[in-house]
């Protein structure tokens, strides 16, 4: 089914070197997002420091992650099999719709943890007191649910209308939405750290001693602040990624004089700016806060206490047994 007008490009063979271009892209792409992501996951639910359970911007951190892992586990070893097939003409004895479908899944996934990951940025800037009250963090769980139980529905239509035409769908419909949401409250939470900034620096102007009584408070207000800077940095990446897919999304929708081999770039650029979000994700957080940074080192440093654990165990046993062979 086709959403405007027939493509006349289904069935043409697309360029030999696209294919591998696609294909090595996809495999430089499926390690680290497979690592990155299954590390923010593995940092928030096991939290060697007692941090990152603190703050529910980060069990929503964790939940982009999973949306990413996805990508990195089903996604990208898919898409690296179909484009070295089809580079080599070989017969696909397979179709794409469980690529396809974890794409978009994840793709929704990732685009609703985004807008709540700007909603709890918003509400922790303008609205610190209240936030810090009403951290429930059964509302995190509530919208987490809601995000995978959309994500796991929505993409759906993709049975109805196929590749190209559920593309221009969900660019037009959860993109568009997402990008709106999270351009407001970027905007919002920009003017009110202005205004903060601005009202610590009138305190200290007026009264030494009132800027002391006020450090505790200045400080959570700077924790707040670090964490909002590292969510606005994804939002660029995350916007630098999907409007170039959202363009490519037109092209082949849209574009009636396009050569076929256009077409078939297209295609894969859609794709291949998608997978590479959910691979730069991860690194963001790892790079930008502090929490992650010393969560990866203490889970990094627990594997390789035990292994070391493990081979010394092994080395003991050993000797132990070459030594009790001996002769007396």
């Amino acid at each position: 089914m086709y959403l405007f007008y027939p493509n006349p490009c289904v069935n043409a063979s697309a360029p030999v070197s696209l294919s591998f271009t696609s294909a090595s892209v996809s495999a430089a792409l499926c390690i680290p997002t497979v690592f990155g992501n299954l590390l923010v996951v593995l940092a928030v639910i096991i939290d060697p420091n007692g941090e990152l359970k603190r703050s529910p911007f980060n069990y929503f951190v964790a939940n982009l992650a999973a949306c990413d892992l996805i990508v990195g586990v089903i996604t990208d070893p898919l898409t690296v099999d179909f484009h070295i097939r089809e580079g080599l003409r070989l017969k696909i004895y397979r179709d794409h719709k469980v690529e396809h479908m974890a794409f978009f899944i994840s793709c929704t996934g990732s685009l609703l943890s985004m807008a709540a990951l700007a909603v709890d940025r918003l509400t922790a800037i303008t609205s610190p007191l209240k936030y810090r009250a009403k951290l429930a963090y059964n509302r995190v769980i509530v919208a987490s649910v809601c995000i995978w139980v959309f994500s796991l529905s929505f993409p759906f239509i993709y049975f109805l209308v196929h590749f190209i035409a559920y593309a221009f769908v969900f660019v037009n419909t959860a993109v568009i939405v997402t990008f709106i949401v999270l351009v407001v409250t970027t905007l919002k939470i920009s003017r009110n750290l202005r205004r903060q900034v601005q009202h610590w620096t009138d305190l200290n102007e007026d009264s030494s001693s009132g800027s002391s009584v006020n450090k505790p408070q200045e400080h959570a207000q700077k924790r707040e602040q670090v964490m909002t800077k590292a969510f606005v940095l994804m939002l660029l990446v995350f916007m630098g990624c999907f409007l170039p897919a959202c363009v490519f999304a037109y092209l082949l929708n849209l574009c009636r004089v396009c050569s076929c081999n256009l077409i078939e770039w297209s295609r894969d650029l859609v794709l291949l700016f998608v997978l590479a979000n959910s691979a730069i994700n991860p690194y963001l957080y790892a790079w930008r806060l502090k929490a992650f940074r010393s969560a990866f080192g203490k889970i990094f440093l627990c594997q390789y206490g035990k292994m070391k654990a493990v081979t010394g165990d092994i080395t003991g046993r050993t000797s132990g047994n070459t030594t009790s062979s001996l002769p007396a």
